[in-house]
């Protein structure tokens, strides 16, 4: 922690409010990101109790697990919650635009330029932590390899169609987080701590609501 962000947070011990520590970050945001607010038990890691999904704030997708132990229904949480995201990404991929890159020519081992599309833009995931990023990460190993009935008509408990992309998907969105300067997958509390100074610890600092209230207070 800098000089100046210890004075400002400080100065926030003592105002009761959050102090700016910058007026500008260089970070990506998307018009419309998919905004995932997931909601897991206590006790069994990745199970899930609920998700908010959407990417619209006025009608987000509520899905809720009755009974996280229940298999059937965390197979049905994980088939709707695949059902709101992947449409979501793959609506990026008709938005495309040509561009040249070389490659190793397979018969002569040569380098060779060839002409490929590249998506124009990247579609961006907002969760509100980072213990959100780690579920991300989390829910992408748990589901990119289930198997279905496609895979394995004989497969016990098999998984709908689009659950082992979404996995992908994920595990992707989970790795890209990884990378410094990457946009993909953002945790909000990581976006609000880059601007403000708060009086409260570092831990405290990624809870959402409480991070909020000291910014919201000023």
């Amino acid at each position: 922690m800098s000089l100046i962000s210890t004075l400002a947070r400080l100065d926030a011990v003592e105002s009761g409010r959050a102090q700016p520590l910058a007026t500008v970050r260089h970070r990506h945001l998307a018009d419309r990101p998919l905004v995932l607010v997931p909601l897991t038990t206590a006790g069994e890691a990745g199970a899930p109790l609920g998700a908010l999904v959407g990417d619209d704030p006025a009608a987000p997708r509520l899905l809720v697990v009755a009974q996280p132990r229940d298999r059937d229904l965390r197979f049905a949480f994980l088939a709707d919650l695949a059902e709101a995201v992947v449409p979501h990404l793959d609506g990026y991929a008709d938005d495309v635009e040509p561009a040249e890159r070389s490659e190793t020519d397979p018969e002569t081992g040569k380098k060779v330029k060839v002409e490929v599309e590249l998506c124009a833009d990247a579609p961006q995931v907002i969760v509100p932590s980072r213990a959100g990023v780690e579920y991300v990460r989390l829910l992408g190993r748990s589901t990119r390899f289930r198997r279905t009935a496609e895979d394995d008509p004989d497969t016990p408990y098999p998984a709908p169609v689009r659950v082992p992309l979404l996995g992908r998907w994920l595990t992707h969105y989970g790795e890209r987080a990884r990378v410094p300067g990457s946009s993909l997958l953002l945790a909000a509390t990581d976006l609000l701590n880059r601007h403000w100074a708060t009086g409260q610890s570092s831990l405290e600092d990624q809870h959402l609501g409480a991070l909020l209230a000291w910014i919201e207070a000023g």
